[in-house]
């Protein structure tokens, strides 16, 4: 929930208390004040949650009050709460146009951002910075969305300027690292995954996503380490599995892989990647029923899935279903896999 910027809620000093005085009526207040009082019941009803309650008090606090530049700001605010990203957007505009404010900058990019309007978004941004340059979630945000663009180096200038405004940032040194990593610097990469799991030992994907960067940088050691934490701290996540399996079969150990791809399957019966990697273990285990079953089960699952049409070739070749293994070589052929074409040719596979 965004923070609303609250205006000081006024006093209304009372006259001594005499009888024949009689109590001021809301109605009777200056619009200035009235507004005042709308607006700063359409703060408490927009912190407490009640955004529609609150939209109502904005409404009523600008119709008083046409030009009431934080009404703007806070209507605009519960209407992104409430999904509503184009009148949000309009009621920024209006509040840049009374009172021009990195806030509004900000939050109408954000709006912006939700409607897949993201290059008004990096605008907007860009504006937040050079209106306040040390609010770290713009250089974040701004990053983010030129990270999505394939702009790495870019991005990694923008989380720099956020870590520098503000050293605690969790997610600008996470991405920092995706970034890194993205531009082949892994051992970056690895120390900025450690400073975010650091500062936030709930933030999960940092751990993951520094186990697959050891992975690539050859420290299978590391790697599974990583994975061994991250699977004790959240369970439930088939991908994990499927990483740390192969993780494990690439150190040999087909055995744990298998029990890794199998825990994934179990987590996701339609993770058809699983299944294919299972079959790959099974293959290196001469398990070749099974590897041909879970090669099976992958293509069921993805007709298009060319390694599982490969795997599926090499476990009936050894299973002497020659024929088999011929058209799921030609398959994986077909779907773009080369090396399809050259086990049927070793083979002596006909044409068909």
């Amino acid at each position: 929930m965004r923070k609303l910027f609250l205006l000081a809620i006024s006093c209304l000093f009372s006259l001594a208390a005499q009888a024949q005085v009689d109590s001021v009526r809301a109605t009777t207040l200056p619009p200035a004040q009235q507004a005042e009082k709308l607006y700063n019941s359409g703060v408490a009803k927009y912190n407490s949650k009640s955004y529609r309650a609150a939209l109502q008090d904005f409404d009523k606090a600008l119709a008083v009050r046409p030009d009431f530049a934080k009404a703007y700001y806070n209507r605009a605010t519960t209407r992104y709460e409430l999904k509503e990203y184009q009148q949000a957007i309009q009621d920024y505009d209006q509040a840049l146009r009374l009172e021009p404010s990195f806030t509004s900058y900000f939050g109408r990019a954000q709006a912006r951002e939700a409607l897949g309007q993201r290059d008004e978004a990096q605008q907007d941004y860009t504006k937040t910075t050079e209106t306040k340059a040390d609010y770290a979630p713009a250089w974040y945000y701004r990053g983010a969305l030129r990270f999505e663009k394939g702009e790495y180096q870019a991005a990694r200038a923008d989380f720099d300027q956020a870590i520098k405004v503000d050293p605690s940032y969790a997610y600008a040194y996470h991405d920092r690292a995706s970034a890194s990593r993205q531009l082949g610097n892994y051992q970056a990469a690895i120390q900025d995954y450690s400073n975010a799991y650091s500062l936030q030992p709930d933030l999960l994907p940092a751990l993951l996503n520094r186990a697959a960067t050891k992975r690539r940088a050859g420290d299978l050691k590391g790697a599974l380490a990583d994975y061994n934490e991250y699977v004790q701290k959240k369970t439930d996540n088939p991908i994990a599995y499927t990483n740390r399996g192969s993780t494990r079969y690439e150190a040999g150990d087909y055995r744990g892989a298998v029990e890794d791809f199998g825990k994934a399957v179990e987590l996701d019966a339609k993770y058809s990647f699983a299944w294919n990697n299972r079959a790959a273990a099974y293959l290196k285990l001469e398990d070749y029923q099974k590897a041909a079953a879970d090669a099976t089960k992958a293509i069921a699952l993805n007709p298009q899935y060319a390694e599982a049409y490969l795997n599926r070739g090499h476990a009936r070749e050894m299973l002497r279903e020659a024929d088999g293994a011929c058209q799921d070589w030609r398959k994986a052929a077909e779907l773009g896999l080369e090396v399809g074409a050259t086990h049927a040719a070793n083979s002596g596979c006909g044409a068909e």
